[in-house]
């Protein structure tokens, strides 16, 4: 029994024995029988209609099958495909650390070049080998010119041919 107060509030009382109302009960559901399926008359399958099932089901093994060995390449190729990136990355590391080893040797010996250029002194050689060692410039008459197969480099075995 619900009564409303002056201040809107619902108050509930609770009457007691077998007049009693049950509070917030679903009626129950009735289960009715399970429903069976409409029976067909069974139908005869032609030779035909057989042999086509049975190569589906052949063809859905061999489907499967193939999908085994297509994930088992895929796999394969990935697991391939990652070493070999590995080993690009591990020959860029040593091409990097070649690079600047090659760097470091290349200003060592800017230095020492610079060193030893200013270490000799090209007057003092001059005069050495004028006045000490009586060196003298070649005349005209003492230079032969010849065409080398390699301008760059010469190498004599033998005297040079005068014409």
């Amino acid at each position: 029994m619900r009564i409303l107060d002056s201040r809107n509030e619902e108050r509930y009382y609770y009457i007691e024995g077998n007049a009693a109302r049950k509070l917030n009960t679903v009626p129950q559901r009735e289960v009715s029988p399970e429903r069976q399926p409409a029976r067909q008359p069974q139908r005869r399958t032609n030779a035909r209609i057989a042999k086509n099932t049975q190569r589906a089901r052949a063809f859905d093994l061999k489907y499967a099958m193939a999908l085994v060995v297509a994930t088992v390449c895929l796999f394969g190729a990935c697991v391939n495909m990652l070493s070999l990136q590995a080993d690009i990355t591990e020959q860029r590391r040593q091409i990097a650390m070649l690079e600047s080893n090659l760097n470091e040797l290349k200003d060592t010996n800017n230095e020492t070049s610079k060193r030893l250029d200013s270490s000799v002194d090209l007057t003092k050689v001059y005069e050495f080998a004028t006045a000490e060692l009586g060196m003298v410039y070649p005349g005209n008459d003492q230079v032969v010119s010849y065409k080398a197969s390699n301008p760059d480099y010469v190498k004599q075995f033998k005297d040079v041919p005068s014409e």
